[in-house]
């Protein structure tokens, strides 16, 4: 039972192919847990950098009696950790399309990730889905 030519081809093409999804499901993986680390860290920095900053105004720049102080302060606190979060998610998301773009990862990377992240990606889909 002697395969021809043309079934050899084919089976190697196959296998190439599936390498090759495989290659880029592996390297999505790591772009996405490297990502993740990057995210946490930029957020929590974001939200120091926001508390500090809200800090300094609170008790350097305005003279407001404690009592006060104390109030405006709490809410700076609040005020702190979601716009942290937010500012985070913002710049991690400019980031990674930033570094998609920079490097040229749209062909070692699936597809679901740069429908995520790429800007470019998402305007062909849009475009494929409009023929």
């Amino acid at each position: 039972m002697d395969m021809t030519d043309e079934e050899k081809a084919e089976r190697l093409e196959r296998q190439k192919k599936e390498l090759e999804l495989r290659a880029k499901k592996r390297n999505s993986r790591l772009f996405l847990f490297f990502g993740s680390i990057f995210e946490i860290v930029e957020t929590l920095a974001v939200i120091l950098l926001l508390f500090v900053f809200f800090s300094f105004l609170i008790f350097k720049v305005f003279t407001l009696p404690e009592a006060t102080a104390r109030t405006v302060f709490q809410f700076s606190t609040i005020v702190s950790f979601i716009g942290g979060l937010f500012l985070g998610f913002m710049i991690y998301k400019t980031c990674a399309n930033f570094v998609i773009e920079k490097f040229n990862l749209t062909d070692k990377l699936s597809n679901e990730v740069l429908g995520h992240y790429s800007k470019r990606a998402r305007a062909a889909e849009k475009e494929a889905l409009k023929k």
